[in-house]
């Protein structure tokens, strides 16, 4: 059975909503650069590319974490797209290499390439939720840390941490209205419950 445009969009919206744009993995993205941001601010910045390195396999098991108190489980959402999302997140992590040889070789350079590297599945999560405020905060943040790693080098540690941290608060913020704007229209539409992508079995 051939699955329309429509039905695949209503798929990706009806997603989003059950996941409730999954807040809680921004949520403690943003944990993990106050942190950062934190240690920077301390003048601990010696050793800030590696304690970032393994800081970082905290943020998916935290984003678990949070999912209870922010009512956003979206590990427990079935749906043909749910994979996207996880691949995404899953490809990231193959950049670790390069990351490695920048702490290694060009310290100060570590903010920088940590930030843009963890924005990249941003646009593809933007998609299997059919966000704006996905695409939006990928935009946003590679011109936020670009401009101020080049612009104020003297905030490439402190300032760059907050201001990614500050990102995804607002990314977070701005998906929770997305979701309930999203219910509304489902929900308009009898598009919530109804038949969609995720029922259609192929012929």
């Amino acid at each position: 059975m051939l699955i329309s445009k429509e039905d695949l969009l209503a798929e990706r919206r009806r997603y989003y909503v059950a996941a409730r744009g999954g807040i809680s993995l921004p949520v403690a993205g943003a944990v993990y650069w106050t942190v950062l941001g934190v240690l920077a601010a301390t003048n601990a910045v010696e050793n800030w590319g590696l304690t970032a390195a393994m800081l970082s396999g905290f943020i998916f098991p935290l984003g678990l974490l949070l999912q209870y108190p922010l009512k956003a489980k979206f590990m427990g959402v079935k749906s043909p797209l749910s994979g996207v999302a996880m691949w995404a997140i899953v490809a990231i992590n193959f950049l670790w290499p390069i990351h490695f040889v920048v702490i290694s070789f060009v310290p100060e350079a570590a903010p920088l390439t940590l930030a843009i590297g963890m924005t990249l599945h941003w646009p593809i999560i933007g998609w299997s939720y059919a966000s704006r405020v996905c695409y939006a905060h990928a935009i946003a943040r590679i011109a936020v840390v670009t401009a101020i790693w080049y612009g104020f080098p003297e905030w490439r540690y402190t300032g760059l941490s907050f201001a990614v941290a500050g990102l995804y608060l607002m990314a977070a913020a701005g998906m929770a209205l997305e979701v309930a704007w999203t219910r509304r229209r489902l929900h308009r539409e009898g598009r919530l419950d109804g038949p969609g992508f995720a029922n259609a079995v192929p012929a």
